[in-house]
């Protein structure tokens, strides 16, 4: 199989190697920080796509090197889906986020099982249409992966499966941004 190269940063956002050391992590607080973060890295790409070079110095906050395109989470998301980010993927990115902000505001956050099941439900709400299978169609509830030379399943924990489904939710996000550069004629290869 060939494969093309793409001059944009999915990796920032869909690399195995992020989701394979989280899934070793044995803290939960720290494995939903990240997948949290990973999901924020794909926002800023998105939104670094969308918001012409003109426009923004009108999204920037703060100078110099801690200049940055919005700099709030929900100012992200708000921004992103005015400017054509499908809802079913803003959800599950606002879900997550929620769970982090569990963890960053109560000392006694813990990962339940419940809210993993909702997440999933979110996840596979999100469909993006292509023209073979591409394998992240769900259900996540009963996904698997490699990491770490074994195969973990996503009903296995709370925490592999929270990371499984930040995995199919990111592949998936970035199928759906490779057909919305590609329709919008900004789509780089080479």
């Amino acid at each position: 199989m060939s494969y093309v190269k793409l001059n944009h940063d999915f990796a920032k956002f869909i690399d195995t190697a992020f989701y394979a050391e989280i899934i070793q992590k044995d803290d939960d607080a720290v494995s939903v920080l990240r997948l949290q973060l990973l999901c924020e890295r794909f926002l800023n790409v998105y939104l670094e796509e969308r918001i012409p070079t003109d426009q923004r110095d009108f999204f920037v906050s703060g100078r110099g090197k801690k200049a940055e395109l919005l700099k709030y989470f929900n100012e992200k998301i708000r921004t992103a889906v005015a400017l054509g980010l499908p809802v079913e993927l803003a959800k599950s990115l606002k879900h997550l986020n929620g769970m982090r902000n569990e963890f960053a505001h109560s000392f006694d956050a813990k990962l339940e099982q419940k809210e993993v099941e909702q997440y999933f439900e979110l996840v596979d709400k999100f469909v993006v249409k292509t023209d073979q299978a591409h394998g992240f169609e769900g259900p996540v509830s009963q996904a698997e992966a490699v990491s770490d030379g074994k195969q973990v399943k996503a009903n296995e924990s709370p925490k592999i499966g929270l990371t499984i489904a930040t995995y199919f939710l990111m592949t998936k996000a970035g199928l759906w941004l490779v057909n919305d550069l590609q329709k919008r004629g900004q789509l780089k290869i080479g």
